[in-house]
């Protein structure tokens, strides 16, 4: 149905009526002769309407000669070159667009970053764009080659990178280096020992290699060797033995005490204006000024860059937008007022229960709870009093980290 629609279109149609008194004749004719038409209605008072290609209606306009055939209206590509045929704008605005459809594809419209773990993408995209290959790059100037090896010489963390385009993405791959002395994940070239990172009343083990020196129920201190990467092979009174990397989870029941400190008295900053610097258009790689203003900034202001790409139909969830290499970079200055405040106990409390949620998340992700108890106080400290939250809990955790043997 859609195809057949898209064929009319382009061949072009229109939309005709008859009278009532001949369309019976009309028809005859139509269907004798093998004419094609389509949504053929009849309307009040009998007048006969339907839709006929253009070819089908000079034809039959020869065979039912005579008959008064009325076009409603024409439709299709024919009518509308002919309807702009002498507007120059349209023809010459739709040769522009495809020349510069097709010469877009010869420039970097998106760069993509993978196997990155300490670097983030804006880091590498950044660099990459300061050796010539960034967003609105050149592709055929581009020396993929020598930017990679720019890139590893300008960069100690990274020990290989690699960038294929794929269509106007540039997919960048790159493996990063792992600083001397450390432990590799793949294997175990670096012999260690588990140890233990606090005191504590050992649970249950789960050993994937190494030897271990604990046994659930047994009490441990910091620093004391839990999983031991000295294997003995053979009898032991061989003495002889192999280094491995232990890898293991030594779980262990702990009491550990979170504390945060809140100050009553603190500055609280707010933005009491807030006012636009500078805003630029940056179109494949080249900047175009749009607005900047020359005044002397004030003090205690803030300059806040947003860097914003153009994307097309941003939340359609069948495309999921098309990022085009263009962006809108807008330079704002944030008039600041800082004032010192004194917040009261429960606004106190309040603050050092979102800093304790935080501390407790980044110390103890995966820590099993066993008893919790809450506790406040109220300190002296050089710059006045303060708050003081303190959790002391009783919980299960994974005590063991990672010793390189024979590395101090």
């Amino acid at each position: 149905m859609i195809l057949f629609r898209i064929l009319n279109f382009l061949a072009g149609y229109r939309q005709i009526s008859c009278p009532a008194e001949r369309s019976a004749e009309a028809i005859n004719v139509m269907m004798k002769e093998d004419v094609d038409y389509w949504e053929m209605r009849r309307k009040e008072g009998g007048e006969l309407t339907f839709s006929i290609l253009e070819r089908e209606y000079k034809r039959l306009l020869t065979l039912a000669a005579g008959i008064p055939f009325h076009t409603v209206r024409r439709l299709g590509l024919p009518q509308l070159v002919s309807r702009y045929r002498k507007r120059l704008g349209i023809p010459l605005g739709l040769l522009i667009f495809l020349l510069l459809t097709k010469l877009s594809t010869q420039y970097i419209w998106e760069v993509t970053v993978s196997g990155n773990e300490t670097l983030t993408d804006a880091e590498v995209q950044e660099c990459l764009e300061a050796l010539g290959c960034g967003i609105g790059s050149y592709i055929p100037s581009v020396d993929f080659y020598n930017i990679c090896h720019e890139f590893i010489l300008e960069n100690e963390s990274v020990s290989w990178i690699s960038v294929n385009m794929v269509g106007t993405t540039a997919r960048v791959e790159l493996i990063e280096a792992r600083p001397k002395g450390s432990i590799e994940d793949g294997g175990n070239e670096t012999p260690s020992n588990l140890l233990a990172a606090f005191d504590g009343e050992i649970v249950r083990t789960e050993t994937a290699s190494g030897m271990i020196a604990v046994r659930a129920g047994q009490t441990v201190t910091k620093g004391q060797l839990l999983v031991s990467g000295v294997v003995d092979v053979g009898h032991q009174e061989e003495g002889r033995f192999v280094l491995v990397r232990s890898r293991a989870k030594v779980y262990a029941k702990t009491k550990r005490t979170l504390e945060v400190v809140v100050p009553y008295e603190t500055v609280k900053k707010t933005t009491v204006g807030r006012e636009t610097v500078k805003k630029s258009l940056k179109f494949f790689g080249k900047s175009i000024k749009l607005k900047e203003n020359s005044s002397i900034l004030p003090d205690g202001c803030d300059i806040i860059v947003e860097n914003r790409r153009i994307v097309l139909f941003e939340g359609d969830t069948m495309t999921g937008g098309i990022s085009l290499p263009i962006s809108v970079i807008t330079e704002y200055r944030e008039t600041v007022t800082e004032e010192r405040i004194t917040l009261t106990e429960e606004e106190a409390l309040r603050t050092a229960g979102i800093e304790m949620a935080a501390l407790f998340s980044k110390e103890l992700p995966d820590a099993e709870i066993l008893s919790r108890t809450v506790r406040t106080e109220v300190r002296t400290l050089e710059e006045g009093e303060a708050l003081a939250l303190i959790w002391e809990m009783t919980c299960i955790e994974d005590i063991a980290v990672e010793s390189p043997i024979g590395v101090s």
